[in-house]
This record gives structure tokens, C-alpha cells and sequence, in this order.
């Protein structure tokens, strides 16, 4: 008995231009390639098809998502299977993540059945939140104020390995991982640092304080952050979605998570290439 393999497909809900993409591969997939296609359950009412898999649930040789770094993001945060393998195929015009060109994906598809690629693994970091509950980021951590307002100044207390780094006032801070250091931590002055290295990289953003800058740590660091503040209210932000409110004198404890993300690459991901390029 062959046992076939079977592949997700988790698309860019909304979007036209992702829907396509995925239809064309599905169909490729399954009738050329003879592998077992499933649509993600939440998109197929709008892309019917005879296979649908839940991805909270259901276990998949290869999760191939369709979109852009967001759809990846969200991808990651619901996976259950963190080792299933993924692949991102881009359907707009920014991606960081995502390498492959929806022009391309019949053919990537067929190099992954074939052998010809190779699986990077990118660190996740863990945060834990003051009520014990734990989620996991990609990209980063953002910790801001509530208040999207030219007033909204938190203060913030920074602690690597349970010693003091600084305490500041300012709009918030970022902690990513190497992958998510072209994001958000690019844009608030941080470095771009290899995707192929594990680290922490520590943002402050638009602080008062001069001498809380940038910092880059080892992976293996455990970072607190409270909110040192009388009054106010920060939002924790993981990979672009609110998880909750820290309360003042409220911490959470960021820390590298022992499992990391496996992404499909045909060798072209190359983060010093695309510095210079400018290609996010």
C-alpha cells in the first residue's frame, strides 16, 4: 500500500489574487502529482474542495500557506504540529517570509516531492504572561501602550537574567527573534540581524532615556518585562495579534522556546542579499 503525502493548504482569506493561487495548486497537487490535498476547514466555503483539514487538529506531511507574512504569522499561532514542515507562496507584493512566487509553486511543489530542497529551522520565542498562560512568536514582541495617541508614553522596566538593563519612558519596546528582526524592529531603528542565527534583540521604541538602545542577546537569555507604571495600561502584541492587557507592575518573561519552526527553502533565502536589495 502507497501511502500518499498529504499537504495543507492554508490561504489569505479575502483575497482574490491567494484564492487563485491556491485553486491552480491544489488541482496541480492532486491530479499531476498524485498527493493528498486539503483545504484549510476556514476557507472552504469560499474554495470547495473534497479534502478539508482542520489546522488546530489535524496532522499533515507539508502545510503550504498562500498570502503574505501575516497569513504565515497566524499560521504558526494556530498550529498544533509545529514540526509539520512549512512552505509560503506569495500572493502580494510584500514577504519576507514567504520565498516563492505564486509562478513557481507548481513547480517548488514538485521539487519537494522529488527531495529538492532543505528544511531551516527558525527559533520561536515563548512569552509568558503574568497569569501563567504561554504563547509563542515567529516574528516579535510588542509591548505598548493602549493608547494610540502623541501622549501615550509607558514606562517600562527591562530585566535580562533577573538583572536591571534599563527602565524607561517611551512608546513601548520589541523583542524578536533573528527572522523578525526585518519587521517592526527594522522599522524602530534595530538591526537586521541573520535569520540563520539564534538571538534576542531587544528595541526600545522611541524612548526618552538615551541609554536604552538596541541590544542583542544570546538565545539562551531570559528577558522580563513590567509594566512600572502607576497607571497605565500596556498591550501585549505577539506576531501582529492583541493577547491581552498588562496592568501596572504587571511582567511577562520572554525566553527562547525549545522548538523551533521548520520552512521549506530552495536556497535562495538569503538575509544579506535581501538587505541590500531592500526586499521588506
Amino acid at each position: 500500500m502507497v501511502i500518499r503525502m498529504k499537504v495543507g493548504v492554508v490561504v489569505k482569506r479575502g483575497s482574490d489574487s491567494s484564492y487563485k493561487v491556491a485553486e491552480e495548486l491544489l488541482r496541480y497537487g492532486s491530479r499531476v502529482l498524485g498527493l493528498d490535498m486539503a483545504i484549510e476547514r476556514e476557507v472552504s466555503d469560499v474554495l470547495p474542495w473534497d479534502s478539508i483539514f482542520d489546522i488546530t487538529m489535524d496532522k499533515v506531511d507539508l502545510l503550504v500557506v498562500v498570502g503574505g507574512d501575516g497569513t504565515l504569522l497566524r499560521a504558526v499561532q494556530r498550529l498544533r504540529f509545529l514540526d509539520t514542515p512549512l512552505v509560503g507562496i506569495r500572493s502580494g507584493r510584500r514577504g519576507f517570509l514567504l520565498d516563492v512566487e505564486p509562478s513557481e509553486a507548481p513547480e517548488r511543489l514538485r521539487d519537494i516531492v522529488e527531495g529538492r530542497y532543505e528544511i531551516k529551522e527558525y527559533m520561536l520565542l515563548k512569552i509568558i504572561l503574568n497569569s501563567g498562560a504561554e504563547c509563542y512568536a515567529l516574528n516579535d514582541l510588542l509591548v505598548a501602550s493602549t493608547r494610540n495617541t502623541r501622549s501615550s508614553i509607558i514606562t517600562l522596566e527591562v530585566y535580562v537574567d533577573d538583572e536591571p538593563l534599563y527602565r524607561f519612558d517611551g512608546d513601548g519596546v520589541i523583542i524578536s527573534t533573528p527572522l523578525g528582526s526585518s519587521a517592526y524592529t527594522f522599522s524602530a531603528g534595530g538591526p537586521v540581524v541573520d535569520s540563520d542565527m539564534n538571538a534576542m534583540v531587544v528595541t526600545p521604541l522611541a524612548p526618552l532615556q538615551t541609554n536604552a538602545r538596541p541590544v542583542v542577546l544570546a538565545p539562551n537569555r531570559v528577558v522580563k518585562i513590567v509594566n512600572a507604571g502607576d497607571s497605565e495600561e500596556a498591550l501585549c502584541i505577539v506576531d501582529g495579534e492583541t493577547k491581552r492587557r498588562l496592568s501596572p507592575l504587571e511582567e511577562i518573561v520572554v525566553s527562547r522556546f525549545e522548538q523551533g519552526v521548520r520552512i521549506v527553502r530552495f536556497g535562495r533565502f538569503n538575509t544579506i542579499r535581501r538587505v541590500r536589495a531592500c526586499e521588506f
